[in-house]
């Protein structure tokens, strides 16, 4: 299985009158402008993307319907729960193993779960790596395993790919 790991782009980071709490955060428009780019970068790659899963979490949304929009994807974006922020990678894979008919899916999601998912799902155990807001990671997943290889992870800031 393919497996898109994606980090939400950035969001505000303070209260307004509307948004006083973390979960209705949104994202800023030099947020979007990032996502885009990135997404655009990766349309060839993430031409047969099969599913969206998102974090709840409205930045997470709106991250994953910028990736829709982007490569078009025709199919709905689907919430998972198991993309909050509290959730563990034994739920994670719980999540991918029950949507084993898909042969690639994107997980549109925080940090430090996306990090975590990668040192626990691939190759890839580096402590130092992390996920930039609109990085992109791609695992080449064996469900079997529970396992994959680390193909490689798109910094937005650098737009350089990381092997």
């Amino acid at each position: 299985m393919k497996l898109y790991l994606i980090r939400h782009t950035e969001a505000i980071d303070y209260e307004t009158e509307s948004v006083r709490s973390d979960e209705y955060r949104f994202i800023t428009p030099k947020g979007r402008r990032i996502a885009i780019n990135v997404f655009k970068m990766l349309k060839d790659e993430m031409i047969d993307l099969e599913k969206i899963f998102t974090s709840p979490l409205i930045r997470s949304v709106q991250t994953a319907e910028l990736l829709t929009v982007t490569v078009k994807y025709k199919n709905d974006v689907e919430i998972a729960n198991e993309l909050t922020l509290s959730s563990s990678p034994e739920k994670i894979l719980q999540l991918l193993k029950r949507n084993s008919i898909f042969k690639s899916i994107a997980l549109v999601g925080h940090e430090p779960m996306m990090s975590t998912i990668v040192r626990t799902f691939s190759d890839r155990i580096d402590p130092e790596f992390s996920f930039k807001k609109a990085g992109v990671c791609y695992i080449n997943m064996d469900l079997d395993k529970g396992k994959g290889k680390f193909e490689w992870y798109l910094n937005p800031k650098t737009s350089e790919f990381i092997k």
